[in-house]
Order: structure tokens, then C-alpha cells, then sequence
């Protein structure tokens, strides 16, 4: 059995590295795992309007698609 696809952690990111691209591949991965019934074999704009509202619910302040690749932001806060 293949190992699942997760979600990107935006705690895991840094200061120097607050950005992630995510390829098309984890996204229909991940999409597909997700949504068994209703499968897709493209990254078309149902499916990255689906990715953006699960990445805003993971935590990640930006998801913008570039193609079919999805950059993520998070939001990090300099300790003083």
C-alpha cells in the first residue's frame, strides 16, 4: 500500500523558509485520497479551490496556485 499523502505543516516552516511548493502530484494525490468518489486525473479549478479551503483550514496564511503547482505561506512571527 502506497503511504498516504498529508498536509503541509505551516509550523514546520521558518523565518528563512515561510514558503512551500507543493507539486501537482501531492495535490491530486492528496485531492484524490480525500475524495474517493468524485476522482480527478488533472489539477483543474474544482480541485484547487478544494486544496486552498484545506490549506487555509491546516493553517497556512497564502495558497496560491502557479499552474498546477500550489505555493504556500505561513504566517511566522519573530520572537523578541
Amino acid at each position: 500500500m502506497a503511504r498516504p499523502f498529508i498536509a503541509p505543516d505551516p509550523n514546520d516552516r521558518s523565518v528563512n523558509e515561510p514558503s512551500v511548493v507543493v507539486s501537482a502530484n501531492q495535490v491530486l494525490g492528496y485531492y484524490n485520497q480525500e475524495n474517493k468518489d468524485n476522482k480527478r486525473e488533472r489539477v483543474v479549478d474544482s480541485v484547487k479551490s478544494w486544496y486552498m479551503d484545506k490549506m487555509e483550514e491546516a493553517g497556512w496564511s497564502e495558497a496560491k496556485f502557479t499552474g498546477s503547482q500550489c505555493v504556500l505561506g505561513a504566517n511566522i512571527k519573530l520572537e523578541k
